[in-house]
């Protein structure tokens, strides 16, 4: 039987990789990171991509590489915060998987991102705002974007990634036994 992917939605340091390394080891399926992906075949990190070729060719990437592995069966996906951004990219995601949006308080994204000290690489901004405003504004947009898109929602606040990985292996049994 052909398993459905699941896919982890949600703002940047929301929990989507480390969540979802867990819950595809539970799973016994496998784990696709898409921002890491898109790096190691690029060559470079997302903030150098940015610079050089724009968020739009980032977006675009990040699109087909999801219409690309919607074909796959057996996968967690961890998704880039943004993927909400292109209409195509929330279909397949309603469509094609069992989605599921994390999601954390600003105060605790801000705390995440100021301590990560690989998130300037990885995570480069969104916009010329201090970054506890970016999070308010892309928040406040994206928000009705990750809701018309998932399945499900989970808040991750005061929760380990293996509490989260286990609510979600729940939801995912009941829907597919």
């Amino acid at each position: 039987m052909k398993r459905r992917n699941i896919a982890l939605i949600g703002f940047r340091a929301t929990g989507k990789s480390t969540v979802g390394e867990v819950l595809a080891s539970d799973l016994g399926l496998e784990f696709l990171d898409m921002d890491r992906h898109l790096v190691l075949n690029a060559g470079r990190d997302i903030a150098e991509w940015v610079k050089q070729k724009g968020w739009e060719s980032f977006r675009q990437a990040e699109s087909d590489l999801l219409v690309r592995i919607s074909a796959r069966s057996g996968l967690v996906v961890a998704t880039g915060g943004g993927i909400v951004l292109e209409e195509q990219s929330r279909r397949a995601l309603r469509e094609k998987f069992f989605t599921v949006w994390l999601k954390a308080a600003p105060a605790t994204i801000f705390a995440r991102l100021s301590s990560d000290p690989g998130s300037p690489a990885t995570r480069p901004p969104l916009s010329n705002l201090p970054m506890e405003e970016e999070i308010m504004k892309v928040l406040l947009d994206r928000e009705p974007l990750y809701a018309e898109t998932a399945l499900h929602r989970i808040d991750t606040e005061g929760k380990t990634p293996v509490v989260i990985a286990g609510e979600i292996s729940i939801l995912y049994r009941q829907a597919h036994c």
